[in-house]
């Protein structure tokens, strides 16, 4: 089933820091990971390494949630679904729009970061979270969509 996310909720996974990412650990207790992501209309994705305790989880289950709050507005959006693991050639292209996000108008800083990650011994990959279902919260309106 398609995700349904609404425009507000578009603009504020947009202007978002952090996204926790809940995986399921080998013993079956919760993992939880804050990191970096960008909404791309249909997946958050996330640039990790592949020896990080959320993919070796995601290899094994793919089943995971994200959820990402604003602290002083006590916005969320809350998402349920399934990971896409993705390894190889296309994972620096996909990583970069995920890093000018966090240096906004500062390509030189951006195009650094990029270089101090790759330029490393470890494997990067691209966790894609496909949302099978969302619930986002808002001071003014509460909303679900499955």
């Amino acid at each position: 089933m398609k995700d349904m996310v609404g425009p507000e909720t578009t603009e504020f996974l947009l202007r978002q820091k952090n996204l926790v990412l809940a995986t399921i650990a080998s013993g079956g207790a919760p993992q939880l990971s804050p990191v970096w992501y960008l909404w791309t209309g249909e997946v958050y994705a996330i640039s990790t390494i592949d020896t990080t305790a959320k993919w070796l989880n995601l290899h094994r289950d793919p089943r995971c949630s994200v959820c990402v709050d604003d602290p002083d507005t006590g916005q969320m959006v809350v998402a349920y679904g399934r990971a896409r693991l993705i390894t190889g050639d296309a994972v620096q292209e996909r990583t970069w729009p995920i890093v000018a996000k966090y240096y906004p108008g500062d390509d030189d800083a951006a195009a650094a970061h990029m270089r101090r990650i790759f330029d490393s011994d470890q494997e990067r990959v691209i966790i894609d979270v496909v949302p099978h279902k969302t619930i986002a919260r808002r001071l003014d309106l509460d909303s679900e969509a499955d």
